[in-house]
């Protein structure tokens, strides 16, 4: 890694502009701020990172690709930053960048990610990742062999931050079950057309679940080496009869303890919905939840409570996390390692929903877990 020098996403307001006093492109910025291109305004979780970026005194936003033309004129509106480019490779090309962040369709972030890393530059990801294995593999590998960060924003190491050190410091004894869920509005009229472009999405598992599986992997310090089983289904969704709504997966951790997850889009409209783990130990258990926090039950103990607020971390955001290790070295809650994991774990998981497979191990990565992860 060779920088130029050693919010929570539902809090922004991405309807506002972005542009701040000296951030936005062609202000003039110190030589060793981290020069940043915008691979893609495909969904709108990149105007959070964008928001981010331009307000970070090490960043320069300087430049942004996409192949829509609406999405050029959306992002230049929101941004208040010129959308130069219609394509990464464009970018690629023109451009001395050191970090790019990918938000293209799904089913495009792999190609756009390698092409990234390839070019020699770090990478920030909008989950999911990639959507097929083989993209992955050549993640990991061409991340390993050049030295270079890669980190997808999973955000719940950072809602449920302070009652995952309780877990870590052992207060209910080993970790030996976890289950949760991720239930999530589709919101249809509002979502993203290429969503039900056969091929862009790349199912709901990988789509989703991905949150769940990397706080699980975090809390316990164990990873993943077994999908036991997944399944997915296209129910109650008629407007798009092929569009998986439901998926479950079954992972076996190191050590043997079970994980269950669950995702779906049919958080009801005008609820608040969110995730919620329930967490099992040899001397108690625990449950998160964005609505309710974050309760301990330790055998023989008085059970404590933490409100949702209370749980966040001190670090606001996987993307200021991603800055500070590149420009400080200062170490995130979430590494290239773990990152890629995860992505591995929702990718099997996927593919074992979709052929049927089940007792599926995890194939070692160029780029893989230290011995004892997190």
């Amino acid at each position: 890694m060779t920088p130029h020098t050693s919010l929570h996403r539902r809090e922004f307001l991405v309807g506002s502009s972005l542009t701040l006093a000296g951030a936005c492109l062609g202000a003039a910025a110190p030589e060793t701020r981290l020069r940043i291109g915008f691979s893609g305004l495909k969904h709108g979780h990149v105007y959070a990172v964008m928001k981010l970026a331009a307000a970070d005194p090490r960043v320069t936003i300087a430049a942004i690709a996409d192949d829509d033309e609406q999405n050029r004129k959306e992002g230049e509106r929101i941004s208040g930053i010129p959308v130069k480019y219609a394509n990464y490779h464009q970018m690629l090309e023109a451009e001395p960048l050191d970090v790019v962040v990918v938000a293209e369709e799904y089913g495009r972030r792999g190609e756009a990610a390698i092409a990234a890393l390839e070019a020699g530059k770090h990478v920030f990801s909008d989950k999911p990742l990639c959507t097929h294995g083989e993209e992955l593999e050549r993640i990991a590998k061409v991340a390993a062999a050049k030295h270079l960060e890669v980190h997808v924003d999973f955000s719940l190491r950072h809602f449920w931050a302070k009652g995952a050190e309780l877990l870590q410091q052992g207060e209910i004894g080993e970790i030996v079950g976890c289950s949760f869920a991720g239930p999530h509005s589709l919101s249809y009229e509002r979502r993203p057309k290429w969503y039900f472009v056969p091929g862009m999405h790349g199912g709901i598992i990988n789509d989703l679940m991905g949150h769940g599986v990397d706080f699980v992997q975090w809390i316990t310090r164990r990873p993943y080496v077994e999908v036991l089983s997944g399944a997915r289904a296209k129910v109650g969704f008629p407007q798009q009869p092929e569009f998986e709504t439901t998926g479950d997966a079954m992972f076996q951790l190191q050590g043997g303890a079970p994980i269950f997850g669950h995702v779906d889009y049919f958080s009801p409209a005008g609820h608040p919905g969110g995730w919620k783990c329930n967490v099992v130990g040899t001397k108690g258990d625990a449950v998160f939840g964005d609505q309710g926090g974050f309760t301990l039950r330790p055998s023989g103990a008085a059970e404590r409570h933490l409100d949702a607020k209370g749980l966040r971390a001190e670090s606001p955001h996987p993307f200021k996390d991603f800055i500070a290790l590149l420009t400080e070295g200062k170490a995130p809650l979430r590494t290239t390692a773990e990152s890629l994991h995860v992505s591995q774990a929702t990718l099997l998981a996927q593919a074992a929903a979709e052929s049927g497979r089940s007792h599926v191990p995890f194939p070692a990565l160029a780029y893989p877990l230290p011995a004892k992860a997190g």
